[in-house]
């Protein structure tokens, strides 16, 4: 394969061009509001198995279908179950995945062999464009080698990615920088089979019911797995009333740790460090591209203070769960 080249979202030559690729059965990595996806004409089962071999991706993992408009969901989920028209109506386009009984004909390659079909309409202008000039839906799971960091920015998917691709779209970097939340409506109760930016209790507000997250999900779903999101760099997770007493000890004689933290500054123990927010949402947004950055240095290991273990950070703490080879809590 060529070099994997470049193209400006902003540009609608570029999107045109973009397009064409994906229609001529090539992968293209575009924008989201959530991260980077590897996307490919949805239609063509030759251009769908291609996503895996580029990302070694195991076959039989399913893939979210992402939709130009609402309308297009009938193409792949028969029937489409008035709670999921009342999320739509909510959350779309945006980080809201839906899992939905498949239409009959829908290829197991996207779901994995599975009865239901997983599905959102993103925000991003750009990949919106991208579909609308396509005329159609697209497979795009994180534009990343299987088990690694999610990409937010274009050199992300270029770091892991080059010359496996044949374009990556750069749209600049992603405004919710983690994936979306799935809800699993396959069954007689709406559940949470991912937790992401938007919250239960704003899906709970939508539908008028409680949900359990993760309790009850009827099959597999994207990044569910349990090591995932993972740097190359060994990382842990230590809580914040245990970081000033365990950084010593996680940092050896000789041996140069990388830090990101939002509370407990590392000081000289760190050889790097970043600092996040206290914001939930703000520091979902900035964790992936600070996980890239650290990795990209000559630490030997990454050390990440975990967050408040409270509702409202449920997202980021399935991410780091599946990040970190080793958790202190």
């Amino acid at each position: 394969m060529p070099t994997t080249i470049q193209l400006d979202a902003t540009q609608p030559t570029d999107v045109e061009k973009a397009a064409g690729l994906l229609r001529a059965g090539h992968l293209v990595a575009v924008p989201t509001e959530t991260v980077y996806g590897l996307a490919a004409d949805a239609s063509n089962d030759q251009a769908v198995r291609k996503v895996f071999g580029a990302k070694q991706r195991p076959v039989g993992h399913p893939l979210i279908v992402h939709l130009a408009s609402p309308g297009r969901i009938s193409l792949w989920v028969d029937p489409v179950p008035q709670n999921a028209m009342d999320l739509i109506q909510a959350f779309w386009p945006g980080p809201l995945t839906l899992l939905l009984p498949k239409k009959p004909g829908v290829s197991d390659f996207i779901t994995g062999g599975n009865p239901g079909v997983a599905v959102r309409m993103p925000s991003h202008p750009a990949t919106l464009a991208i579909m609308d000039t396509l005329g159609r839906d697209l497979v795009a799971p994180s534009a990343n080698p299987y088990g690694r960091i999610s990409p937010t920015t274009a050199e992300h998917v270029l770091a892991g990615l080059s010359g496996k691709i044949d374009a990556v779209v750069d749209g600049g970097d992603c405004s919710v920088g983690i994936e979306s939340t799935i809800v699993d409506l396959t069954g007689d109760t709406p559940v949470i089979a991912r937790p992401g930016h938007v919250a239960q209790n704003d899906i709970e507000a939508c539908l008028g019911t409680t949900l359990a997250p993760g309790q009850g999900v009827n099959q597999a779903v994207p990044g569910s797995v349990k090591r995932h999101y993972q740097p190359v760099t060994p990382t842990v997770g230590v809580a914040s009333e245990r970081m000033t007493r365990l950084l010593p000890e996680l940092t050896p004689t000789g041996e140069k740790v990388g830090v990101i933290w939002w509370h407990s500054p590392p000081g000289e123990r760190a050889y790097e460090s970043i600092m996040l927010s206290a914001d939930p949402h703000e520091y979902a947004r900035m964790l992936y591209t600070a996980m890239h950055a650290i990795d990209t240095t000559t630490v030997d290991r990454i050390v990440i203070e975990l967050p408040p273990r409270e509702k409202r950070w449920l997202a980021v703490h399935d991410r780091l769960t599946r990040a970190c080879t080793e958790q202190f809590a």
